[in-house]
């Protein structure tokens, strides 16, 4: 196991995200495709597949992180993962194929979040969610530099640019946060 593996599967942060509790607190259902956007070591793409019976896409930019996410599904006889490397800000995944979207931790890592949650919006369909979890934009016992967060409000700004709004939220612990986003129209 990686120091980066070892981090993101730390049993505290694990107790804390409760993946497959959060996947079905934000409505992933048995027949839904999720993309599990910044998948890292897999914690949630993992659970992901054992919930629904469609595609699960891992997307991240580390090859590595994407070999291990593979080597789990091996693993656990999983066979609805599919991996797919970002490059340039791209999601290879058509456009209106996704049900929910989900970002861990990801998105205060991103330096053109409009560009960004444009490509997120391309592929869901048209009654698509994403549900982003942050760091609570406070000192808490682990996360990056209060600075570097994102509180609530920002993503609920962020998201109304790209025509989202907010339609349920809750904590996890008290490093992070939850919030669930859907189209306006």
């Amino acid at each position: 196991m990686n120091q980066l593996q070892m981090k993101l599967e730390n049993p505290a942060r694990m107790e804390e995200l409760k993946p497959e509790e959060t996947l079905r607190r934000i409505g992933l259902q048995k027949n839904h495709i999720l993309s599990d956007i910044g998948a890292g070591s897999g914690i949630f793409t993992v659970a992901a597949a054992k919930i629904t019976s469609n595609t699960v896409y891992a997307l991240d930019i580390n090859e590595d992180m994407l070999s291990l996410i593979g080597d789990k599904a091996k693993q656990e006889g999983i066979t609805n993962i599919e991996t797919v490397k970002v490059e340039n800000d791209h999601f290879n995944i058509d456009s209106g194929k996704v049900d929910i979207a989900i970002l861990v931790t990801v998105l205060h890592e991103i330096e053109n979040k409009s560009l960004f949650l444009s490509e997120v919006k391309r592929i869901l369909s048209n009654a698509g969610k994403v549900a982003v979890i942050e760091f609570h934009k406070r000192a808490t016992p682990v996360g990056p530099p209060v600075d570097n967060r994102l509180g609530k409000d920002d993503l609920i700004k962020s998201f109304k640019e790209i025509e989202f709004v907010s339609c349920d939220g809750f904590d996890l612990g008290e490093n992070f946060y939850c919030l669930v986003f859907a189209h306006t129209k």
